[in-house]
């Protein structure tokens, strides 16, 4: 019976801590608060390119073809409707850029007719998309715009086009709207075209997958289908595409999060140096080797071989360089100082350097590293006592290392948010200082998840399942302990 009660009390507290949680307040509900992000503006802004490049390829099939009507449609589309919303953003960059966008995209309509030499007009398509990749170097950046995620998101954007566009040109197997119809076609193509170009750096069989895809988006704009067939068949591409971008984008999520939680560790080995705690110090330099390293490496060497062999050398002498007795101060912090420089290197190469610096990626980072504290500190801190010293300071150096790149990503944030969330560290890290109850510092811990959650739009369900989690077996195991002493 004591065992049955004992069970049942626990099943309890777990319900208890999952309704507390999942019931906990909302500082930003309804949107309220938000994330600036510049990779927002840049998808955006290339997005414009690649319908702009979408119209150049159904005005050359027109000049092929010497429709001068469906020509002259094809010339001006790109600046009536697509030119006033780059406006913006090419001013801010470059003036003379964006003068150079305008008169390039305007005298179109009366360099590439039929009233020209093909010769003549091919000339001046090919300036145009001289300008276009200009644009695109200027203001997006030569590494985001090979990237395979950003170039898939593309993708999406041309192929979400094209079905709107469809939508409105076909009707009861007949084309009632050619330019529509071409428009269509030409965002298809374009898609594929940036399909072409990122395959090899995504699953064979997905690829596969999508190369059939648009086998049938292709042979159902060739027989004029109804658009919802079209619309299906498109979407069929559009979820591929979303699950290959999650995929990518949770593999340099995790990627990232392996490099935040090596440079806490690096900064309590700083700690433990300054301290001169050898034991500790040693620790310090081995856990990213030991722990961290086997999950990046798959990631790291399928993107750089050779940089995965001087991070897992630089890892892998940390503990004689910086942690050995026989090493002076000087060349322990430059030891630190090389195996940081290899952790940028790496998340430069891996991450990239756009989504690295994203607000709302890092805010994810933040995230992963509180979560992990809360773990930590569990194992580390009962009835007030510091009972594992080495996972305290794992703890106490993700929450640093979490509060330094909210430093960083504040200004991005909205300021009413960002108090809320300077407070809730204060308070954390008071409840570090006191040895505060694990459960507490879960608590304390997950409002700060919460308003990020919050801030990254975070799905409910989703959201924050690992500090449930973590939360739940603090509170199990502090149920044992008073239940082992007979309470």
């Amino acid at each position: 019976m004591k065992t049955a009660a004992y069970t049942a009390a626990l099943a309890g507290l777990a319900l208890a801590v999952v309704a507390a949680t999942a019931t906990a307040p909302a500082a930003f509900a309804n949107g309220a608060g938000g994330v600036e992000s510049e990779l927002r503006d840049k998808v955006d802004f290339a997005a414009g390119l690649e319908e702009t490049l979408g119209h150049f390829w159904a005005l050359e099939q027109n000049l092929d073809d010497g429709n001068a009507e469906l020509a002259l449609v094809h010339a001006t589309h790109p600046i009536a409707e697509l030119y006033d919303s780059m406006k913006p953003t090419l001013v801010d960059s470059d003036p003379a850029l964006d003068r150079l966008m305008l008169g390039t995209l305007d005298g179109l309509k009366s360099r590439a007719t039929t009233d020209v030499s093909r010769e003549q007009a091919q000339q001046a398509v090919e300036d145009a998309k001289g300008v276009v990749e200009a644009a695109r170097t200027a203001i997006v950046g030569d590494g985001l715009s090979s990237d395979p995620i950003f170039r898939m998101k593309l993708m999406k954007g041309l192929l979400e086009t094209s079905i709107a566009e469809y939508g409105e040109a076909v009707e009861g197997g007949r084309i009632t709207e050619m330019a529509e119809f071409q428009d269509g076609s030409a965002f298809v193509w374009r898609a594929g075209v940036i399909f072409g170009e990122i395959r090899g750096s995504i699953d064979a069989d997905a690829a596969d997958r999508i190369d059939g895809m648009f086998d049938d988006v292709n042979a159902a704009y060739e027989r004029r289908a109804d658009p919802s067939a079209v619309s299906s068949l498109t979407g069929g591409i559009l979820d591929a595409l979303d699950e290959q971008i999650k995929a990518a984008y949770m593999e340099r999520l995790d990627f990232a999060a392996g490099l935040e939680e090596t440079l806490g560790h690096f900064w309590a080995l700083e700690r433990n140096l300054d301290d001169m705690n050898a034991d500790l110090a040693l620790v310090h330099a081995t856990h990213p080797i030991a722990e961290l390293y086997d999950s990046m490496k798959p990631t790291m060497a399928a993107t750089d071989p050779d940089l995965d062999a001087q991070v897992f050398e630089t890892l892998d002498g940390l503990g004689e360089s910086a942690a050995s007795q026989s090493v002076s101060a000087w060349q322990a912090q430059r030891a630190l100082g090389d195996a940081r420089d290899m952790v940028e290197a790496a998340r430069s190469a891996v991450v990239g350097d756009d989504l690295a610096s994203d607000p709302k990626f890092r805010l994810k980072l933040m995230k992963g590293l509180l979560e992990t504290s809360i773990a930590e500190y569990g194992e580390a801190v009962e009835g007030g006592r510091i009972t594992e010293m080495a996972e305290f300071q794992d703890g106490s150096a993700f929450v640093w290392r979490a509060g330094v790149i909210f430093g960083e990503i504040r200004g991005s944030i909205d300021a009413d948010a960002a108090a809320e969330i300077d407070a809730a560290f204060d308070d954390v890290n008071a409840a570090y200082d006191g040895l505060a109850a694990p459960a507490e510092v879960a608590r304390l811990t997950g409002g700060i998840i919460d308003r990020i959650d919050e801030l990254t739009g975070a799905d409910g369900a989703d959201a924050g399942l690992g500090r449930y989690v973590s939360a739940i077996n603090t509170l199990l195991s502090d149920a044992r302990t008073e239940y082992g002493a007979g309470n």
